[in-house]
């Protein structure tokens, strides 16, 4: 009997002194330490590359080369190819095959942006006063690309419709506050670019203006 109550005694000392240790391990010292990083505004010496570069060397390009720190980096053509006139207004889509429109915030301030639209008249290539009449441009909405790793809030994108007067503007791309920043690429589907071309029209080599610009803030 003495035996059996020794070995109790001496088992309960060990399982004491093991608990004992165990939590003068884990309670060690703490310490903090800082770590610090500074932002500034981009560089603006070079374009920035666009998010969706043309690798079809037959297509023109579309990077406009602008410098800043909110810039339109890419505006592909827009190609429609050689139709034939019909009785009735006809509807056709763009040859291009990737267009797409490029805006870069490197302001770093989340002011926001809207990129804007509009479309000149469409004159023949060889008699200037020839214009085709009643026709209308729509660029519906794309599918946004940034860079890896962006994490701003993305802009908003819109469907524009514009006739081809020369007076007629909308909003293509918009980024409220705290969106909107880094690059972002409005790619677009090329079979829903539609260009309406009414009956009546002469035959001609027509082109017509895109002009877009980029306001340092919100218009919507």
């Amino acid at each position: 009997m003495k035996k059996e109550k020794l070995g109790v005694a001496v088992f309960s000392v060990l399982a004491v002194l093991s608990l004992g240790m165990q939590t003068a391990v884990a309670a060690g010292d703490t310490a903090t330490s800082q770590v610090e990083v500074k932002l500034q505004p981009g560089k603006t010496e070079k374009p920035v590359d666009p998010i969706v570069p043309n690798e079809d060397p037959n297509e023109p390009s579309g990077e406009t080369g602008n410098v800043g720190l909110l810039t339109i980096d890419n505006v592909t053509p827009f190609e429609f190819g050689l139709h034939d006139l019909t009785e009735e207004t006809e509807t056709f889509s763009i040859t291009t095959k990737h267009p797409n429109v490029q805006v870069s915030d490197r302001r770093g301030e989340g002011q926001g942006w809207a990129l804007q639209v509009g479309l000149s008249t469409f004159s023949d290539a060889k008699e200037k006063d020839k214009v085709l009449k009643g026709a209308e441009l729509v660029i519906p909405e794309g599918q946004l690309q940034t860079t890896a790793g962006n994490v701003s809030k993305k802009p908003e994108e819109f469907v524009v419709k514009l006739e081809a007067d020369g007076k007629s503007t909308a909003t293509l791309m918009q980024a409220d506050p705290d969106s909107g920043m880094g690059s972002w690429a409005d790619v677009l589907n090329s079979k829903e670019i539609k260009l309406s071309v009414p009956a009546g029209n002469y035959s001609g080599e027509y082109s017509a203006t895109l002009s877009f610009s980029l306001v340092d803030a919100p218009t919507k």
